[in-house]
């Protein structure tokens, strides 16, 4: 990533931004990024004079982990977590905890400012929609930042990622589960061919859409990016429901993939 800044910039054509999920890639596969992969790259991005844009639609309000209540502050955002301050942040769904549509782009005071000018300069950002600054959508999300911001519901999160942790580790007994990829509540169960080896299944054998058929025979629904198994238990699930989820995961595999004799 590093020399691909350089040569840009060395060419006269430099990168205006670099916009990254924090924590995991979502649609890549839910890929977990290496420990201190985010300052790094926010590191690289900015002495390029690079825009870091995070979008935590799916990874912000605790997602990929409860965070750290520090006074009257929650450290809600995978970046934040990691001591990164993007200049620009998307968020959505977890803003409202799903009750209304609701999404909004947060942004530094440098980015802010150079939006604001006298009328006659006509700077204003003129981008909207009808339905900007709705009310109701507002009260939603202040009420779910509240939630998640009480000790008490910080307790249960982590309570909830522990448990997600400890029940995963049935899903090993499967030789076509390659990899468990998993941060805060946000998990990727990876089939393959053969765990030895991880030879991946090929796509047209819709390995990934039958096991998430077959789970929702069991009553419960999810979906698959590819050959990747994606669970993403709500906040308010409680411990036997969680069980559930990775019991009908695991008895999906074995009825997909049955073992041989």
């Amino acid at each position: 990533m590093e020399d691909r800044f350089s040569k840009a910039t060395r060419a006269g054509k430099p990168y205006t931004a670099f916009v990254v999920e924090p924590a995991i890639q979502g649609a890549a596969g839910m890929v977990p990024q290496p420990e201190g992969w985010l300052p790094r790259v926010a590191e690289i991005a900015r002495a390029h004079r690079a825009l870091l844009i995070a979008d935590e639609v799916m990874t912000g309000f605790g997602r990929t982990g409860t965070g750290f209540p520090s006074g009257p502050r929650f450290h809600a955002f995978a970046a934040q977590r990691q001591g990164v301050v993007p200049d620009l942040v998307a968020v959505a769904k977890g803003l409202t905890g799903g009750y209304l549509p609701m999404a909004a782009t947060l942004a530094t005071q440098e980015v802010f400012d150079s939006f604001l000018g006298d009328y006659a300069e006509f700077r204003t950002f003129f981008h909207g929609h009808s339905y900007n600054g709705n009310q109701l959508g507002a009260a939603a999300s202040l009420a779910s930042l509240a939630l998640l911001a009480d000790p008490t519901g910080v307790a249960r999160r982590r309570a909830l990622e522990e448990r997600l942790a400890r029940r995963l580790e049935v899903l090993w007994r499967h030789p076509q589960v390659g990899d468990i990829r998993r941060e805060g509540l946000v998990v990727g169960v990876e089939l393959v061919r053969d765990w030895r080896t991880r030879e991946p299944i090929p796509l047209e054998q819709r390995a990934g859409i039958r096991v998430c058929e077959a789970m929702a025979r069991r009553g419960v629904l999810t979906r698959p990016i590819g050959s990747v198994i994606v669970l993403m238990p709500p906040y308010t699930t409680t411990g036997a429901q969680l069980d559930r989820m990775v019991s009908a995961l695991d008895e999906a595999i074995g009825e997909v993939f049955p073992p041989l004799g």
